[in-house]
């Protein structure tokens, strides 16, 4: 068996990511962080070298860093509605953490 498939799942991620970064580039939207983070967990676990590991592991940490910023940011106006302890708030602070 050859490893031609593993090679294309590779390449389509590597394509896929580049894509992703783009997009994230022009509308800094958290869920591209996280799609990116996700597309770089999977080439840690597909690839077989150790320091190819390391760094596709690292790469999706610094985007998954990126996720929770943006995600903390996109939230920051629903908490100026209004004055005191609003349903809002106890929601936001309340909300379960990934």
């Amino acid at each position: 068996m050859t490893g031609m498939p593993d090679d294309k799942e590779h390449q389509l991620l590597i394509s896929a990511i580049g894509y992703l970064k783009i997009q994230y580039a022009e509308k800094q939207a958290a869920c591209l962080a996280l799609l990116i983070a996700r597309h770089y967990r999977l080439l840690a676990e597909a690839s077989a070298e150790n320091h190819k590991q390391i760094n596709y592991i690292n790469q999706s940490s610094t985007w998954f860093y990126c996720y929770l910023k943006n995600r903390e940011h996109e939230l920051e106006p629903d908490l100026n509605i209004g004055h005191g302890d609003t349903a809002i708030h106890r929601l936001i602070k309340n909300r379960p953490h990934p």
